[in-house]
């Protein structure tokens, strides 16, 4: 039946499918929740049980330590995928298969994954972390129990954990739950690809045991932790999983990317670039109420004042002249020439400084809280890393 479908078509039934299908379930059994929280939870938030979305609570304090590392994680992983991408061709399928799954995981699992919950908690909902900072697990009954994908540890919980005790006792309940574990994965990896069927069961199994040994003998380590993450990994991102959807991505990735020339995506991107300047602008004009400077400035000698407006000023200036350089001088930065690639190094170097600066000099600690300077923060800090890449790309491109 499932012969000529395609396995994109197959994740998305196995995989979107399943998680609306329960989600349903739990909507018709579970109070249900109204106004803004019925959509949140069905579209916005992978776990299945909606009692965190039944109510709005007053919005959260965003962690910023945790959320910046977040977005950096994302937007790294982010990067990765398009680079795997335009060099899918010269990259061996084994390479690209694995390289590929983890940008992927960094991207989703631990860059959105992460984001995600602290969103939604500015939005009024008090929902939990999905991820836990899994790099910091001692053990695996650890990293499986309280730190990697938290919605689905709940889920395992409400609706199989819970009942297989009363049969099976703790440790054979949470066997059970291990390999309830590997059906799903089977379900959402070998289905799809149409082979490696028994891989991930096995993994997961795998697992249960080694969680059930070093409960028995008491072991905690780290290195043991993740040779039994990453070992047996091949068992569940098989080479029929690899081979029928992430090569294909990629490689569709890549000839959609191929279907202009590197100098028409600089072409947009210095347009964009330009534009972008003016967005800083927006954001300048903002710091001094925002910073609250007519209090610390007032703090200052007049002198000291007078050199603060300058530099600011020059630096406001600086930004100006970039944007109306880029703009006008747009065709000569496409075409290469020495003189502009030299005026595109300065850019990339400026800009290149200050996330070098927001990175080891700057601590998020020392930046006014609230949800909103948090992530203007974020997307700051994404704005100057991306017009550092443009002008670098201008200066060295040939």
């Amino acid at each position: 039946m499932f012969n000529n479908v395609s396995p994109a078509f197959r994740l998305a039934l196995a995989s979107v499918g399943g998680v609306l299908a329960l989600k349903a379930v739990a909507l018709l059994t579970r109070r249900r929740p109204r106004g803004a929280g019925l959509p949140a939870f069905v579209f916005a938030w992978p776990g299945v049980v909606p009692d965190c979305f039944c109510e709005r609570r007053t919005p959260q304090i965003i962690d910023s330590g945790r959320f910046l590392g977040a977005w950096a994680r994302m937007s790294l992983g982010a990067a990765s995928v398009i680079l795997l991408a335009v060099y899918a061709p010269h990259i061996p399928g084994e390479v690209l298969g694995f390289a590929g799954i983890l940008a992927l995981l960094l991207t989703v699992h631990l860059g959105i994954g992460d984001v995600l919950p602290w969103l939604l908690r500015w939005a009024g909902f008090g929902v939990p972390l999905l991820f836990d900072r899994p790099w910091a697990a001692r053990s695996l009954g650890e990293f499986w129990g309280r730190r990697w994908n938290l919605a689905f540890v709940e889920m395992n919980q409400r609706l199989f954990l819970r009942p297989l005790h009363r049969h099976l006792g703790k440790s054979g309940a949470r066997f059970a739950v291990f390999a309830v574990s590997g059906l799903l994965h089977e379900a959402a990896l070998s289905f799809q690809a149409g082979g490696g069927w028994g891989l991930p069961l096995g993994y997961f199994l795998l697992q249960g045991a080694l969680v059930a040994i070093e409960e028995r003998f008491r072991i905690v380590n780290r290195a043991w932790t993740w040779f039994w993450l990453l070992a047996p990994a091949p068992w569940l991102f098989h080479w029929p999983f690899r081979r029928a959807l992430i090569l294909p991505f990629y490689r569709w990735l890549h000839a959609l990317i191929a279907q202009n020339t590197l100098s028409s995506y600089l072409s947009y991107a210095l347009y964009a670039a330009a534009i972008g300047h003016l967005l800083i602008l927006i954001a300048s004009f903002q710091a001094p109420s925002r910073l609250g400077w007519k209090e610390d400035i007032a703090k200052l000698t007049r002198f000291n004042q007078k050199i603060f407006w300058v530099y600011g000023l020059y630096i406001l200036v600086c930004i100006v002249s970039f944007a109306a350089v880029t703009w006008r001088l747009h065709d000569e930065f496409v075409a290469g020439e020495p003189a502009v690639r030299c005026v595109a190094g300065f850019i990339a170097a400026f800009w290149t400084i200050r996330v070098l600066v927001d990175l080891f000099w700057y601590d998020h600690r020392d930046w006014p809280q609230g949800n909103a300077m948090i992530t203007g923060h974020a997307l700051l800090t994404s704005l100057f890393c991306t017009l550092a890449t443009v002008y670098w790309f201008a200066a060295l491109m040939r």
